[in-house]
């Protein structure tokens, strides 16, 4: 298993977790807002371990509620750079190597933001509306191939980036990113089976 992260120290004690449960783990520090370490990364990896069976984009990021004229142009742009530009540019990376061994899967997290456009967030909304697109477009594209893709639209997550822009005790109402994952798992190991390019919903712990 390998995970990225810009905070390497809090990676590596999810790493000793997964070593524990006797899993192999590699961290690697990423800021995959970046164009170059996000390439670099990958290619890093695909030299090292030749391919990827399995890959998942998790990395998101967000502004503060604000009216979209108030949303200033860092923001804006984080928000873009993180949650649109680096899957596009791990996809451009991984995507022939699947194409070559014709298996693989996708599995990438957009939010309930990138199918209702959120009034309070708009740049936000925008990043994610676009990678729903874009992981549209790949799963058609990529369905010859036998290669899986699915996209999966969270509601509220107990994360500390619910904390960031509405509080605690609002992120304590929402659901479990633990429960989120666990149904990830299920899906990406067809226990729980879905079509090529699905947009998959979770709210509240459960498949809607």
């Amino acid at each position: 298993m390998i995970l990225c992260s810009k905070n390497i120290k809090e990676l590596k004690t999810v790493c000793n977790i997964l070593k524990n449960k006797g899993a192999d783990c590699y961290p690697f520090k990423v800021d995959v807002s970046k164009k170059k370490d996000t390439i670099n990364f990958i290619r890093k990896i695909l030299k090292k371990f030749e391919k990827i069976d399995i890959l998942i984009n998790n990395a998101g990021t967000i502004h503060k509620a604000k009216p979209l004229e108030k949303i200033t142009d860092k923001e804006y742009s984080q928000c873009l750079k993180t949650n649109l530009d680096s899957v596009f540019y791990t996809l451009r990376e991984i995507i022939p190597s699947m194409i070559t061994r014709k298996s693989g899967a996708i599995v990438t997290i957009s939010s309930m933001a990138g199918k209702r456009g959120n009034p309070d967030f708009a740049a936000y909304s925008t990043s994610k509306f676009a990678v729903t697109g874009l992981m549209q477009s790949t799963a058609r594209y990529l369905d010859k191939y036998g290669v899986r893709c699915l996209t999966i639209l969270p509601g509220g997550m107990n994360t500390d980036m619910r904390k960031y822009i509405l509080g605690t005790s609002d992120a304590k109402k929402q659901q479990s990113p633990v429960i989120v994952a666990q149904i990830i798992k299920k899906i990406v190991e067809s226990e729980i089976q879905f079509p090529n390019g699905s947009e998959i919903e979770i709210r509240d712990g459960k498949i809607i």
